[in-house]
């Protein structure tokens, strides 16, 4: 435990569970002890969960994992790590699907032909966040909200999660190196470039308050930047977005 993986970038380390209830859950209860960049994989979660609360389903050959983050020097705000993790995961499953069909859906969603492929959860316990990431590689739920999608379901082979997991670590070592050395507007400019639904109407679920207009971009802040049908332009920080 906590010895850096052969092939892992330098400074990371990986964990790898048979079970857990949640991988999430694993690294908050040992935040204090762990270093930066410390992974945990499961093959198995019994207790996972999205945003919200929500369940996230476990499936046998998908991707279950998670980073503890610890601030270092040059790192940006806390919540601008949700746009360098999905900008990591997006580089690590456009190597089996090319980026052409993938689409980030703010705040931390990926898509693959429109249907959710992965999501992304951001906690913290004190100074340290942790990320957790779900990928539908060989599975994808049935009984969601929003069409669900699996690699395999879209025809492609699904890779094994260990190597999802290693392309994973490569990538968000690389995306958080640029976020520490240029700061948030090349992580903002490569979000935007692969954002779904850019420039079209969508609606902003606001907890009791639903809001309609057209999808303008993102605010310096990574705030959703909401053009209403009256012409005001709101910054959405927190909400689901839903394409109309």
């Amino acid at each position: 435990m906590n010895t850096p993986t052969s092939g892992a970038p330098r400074g990371q380390s990986f964990t790898w569970l048979d079970e857990t209830g949640s991988t999430n859950d694993w690294l908050l209860s040992r935040a204090a002890e762990l270093a930066d960049e410390q992974w945990v994989v499961t093959d198995r979660q019994t207790a996972g969960r999205g945003r919200r609360g929500r369940l996230w389903h476990d499936g046998a050959g998908n991707l279950m994992a998670s980073v503890l983050v610890r601030p270092q020097p040059g790192d940006g705000p806390a919540q601008q790590l949700s746009f360098v993790a999905a900008l990591a995961l997006h580089d690590a499953m456009a190597v089996v699907t090319g980026p052409a069909r993938l689409g980030l859906k703010w705040p931390n969603d990926l898509l693959l032909d429109g249907a959710k492929l992965s999501g992304i959860l951001l906690e913290r316990q004190g100074d340290a966040v942790v990320i957790g990431f779900g990928a539908n590689l060989a599975h994808a739920p049935a009984d969601t909200e929003r069409p669900a999608i699996s690699l395999a379901a879209a025809g492609f082979a699904a890779p094994a999660a260990n190597v999802v997991a290693m392309r994973l670590g490569a990538a968000f070592a690389m995306r958080r190196a640029l976020w520490r050395a240029e700061g948030f507007a090349p992580v903002r400019r490569d979000w935007l470039a692969h954002a779904a639904g850019l420039g079209e109407r969508i609606a902003a679920r606001l907890g009791v308050e639903t809001l309609e207009g057209r999808f303008e971009g993102l605010d310096a802040d990574g705030a959703l930047a909401l053009r209403l049908d009256s012409g005001e332009l709101r910054a959405i920080h927190a909400g689901e977005v839903f394409a109309l």
